[in-house]
């Protein structure tokens, strides 16, 4: 399959008009999962390059066109993550896609560097639904009458550990006025996959930027971990 491209140049042409240009730069970077920044960028007679002041929405539906060409194309030979047309000020184009190998290992690390984000949120959830279902979550009607859930543990301590045979084996510590107790209860299967998936990623491609590990420890605070607070809430050891 291939990208009829002249409706896309037309509507970009067209529409980014705000600088006089010799040539306009349109670029998609995409990672994996099918995300992508849209950047545009005008070149001046000069040589200068000019972003844009204005957003795609009016052209989206056309933009979005190569987002639809890179899903056809990511499982196979033809994958690409780098999309670049270049448009002359007479309307001629030319256009390449590629697959930058940097780019595919920046956006891994970038993933796995706020992953810890992803099980704090996930296990918070999993956990009110698990407690919710079996009746362990405290509960009390607010002042018009309306059932209110309330809050079963204030912290808790994750703990994540690939053993030999690469299965998953974890413990969760929660505490609620000083007192711990241990939550023995099922994990969602694509939760498993995203942790054994993290450990590979880290423990492989990323093995030059990353300190080999086999168990996570995750701290939580029953809310958001700031981004900057990583090292203080995640640990990663090898045992």
């Amino acid at each position: 399959m291939s990208i009829n491209l002249v409706p896309i140049v037309e509507a970009i042409y067209n529409y980014y008009n705000e600088f006089t240009y010799v040539k306009l730069i349109i670029q998609y970077e995409f990672t994996e999962s099918g995300s992508y920044k849209f950047l545009i960028r005008y070149v001046s007679d000069s040589g200068e390059l000019i972003p844009t002041e204005i957003d795609s929405d009016p052209i989206d539906d056309e933009i979005e066109k190569v987002s639809e060409y890179f899903e056809t194309k990511i499982n196979t030979e033809e994958k690409f993550n780098r999309f670049i047309i270049e448009i002359n000020n007479d309307k001629t184009y030319s256009q390449k896609q590629y697959w930058d190998v940097k780019k595919e290992k920046q956006d891994l690390l970038n993933s796995a560097e706020v992953f810890y984000q992803w099980v704090n949120e996930r296990m918070m959830s999993m956990i009110f639904e698990y407690e919710k279902d079996n009746d362990i979550v405290p509960t009390e009607y607010d002042s018009d009458g309306d059932l209110e859930y309330l809050s079963s543990w204030d912290s808790g301590v994750f703990t994540f550990h690939i053993n030999e045979k690469n299965n998953l084996e974890y413990k969760v510590v929660l505490t609620k006025d000083e007192k711990e107790r241990t939550l023995d209860f099922p994990l969602k299967d694509y939760f498993i996959e995203g942790i054994l998936d993290h450990y590979k990623v880290t423990n492989n491609e990323l093995s030059d930027e990353w300190k080999p590990w086999n168990t996570m420890i995750l701290k939580s605070l029953h809310y958001d971990i700031p981004y900057d607070k990583r090292d203080e809430f995640v640990n990663y050891i090898l045992e």
